[in-house]
């Protein structure tokens, strides 16, 4: 209930972004912090938004992992091919 009102006090910000992109972008944040509440509020922080930049820090490195193997993947794949 605290990260919904804390979402809650960031929707100004949301409805000022001039592009529905941005918008959109934003409510993702948002979704992680969702998918990562039971666990951020395992951490016991009594600063919510703390958990909720460690909950998006958290799925953007997932991210970033993801796509680092799949270029070491395609790197890997033109190597052989040019090996042919």
């Amino acid at each position: 209930m605290k990260l919904e009102n804390e979402i809650e006090g960031w929707k100004g910000l949301m409805k000022a972004l001039p592009f529905n992109p941005d918008k959109e972008a934003f409510e993702e944040l948002m979704n992680h912090c969702r998918r990562h509440a039971v666990a951020a509020g395992a951490a016991v922080r009594p600063i919510i938004i703390e958990a909720m930049f460690i909950s998006i820090l958290l799925e953007h490195e997932k991210e970033l992992r993801m796509i680092k193997a799949s270029l070491e993947n395609l790197s890997l794949s033109l190597n052989e091919t040019e090996s042919q």
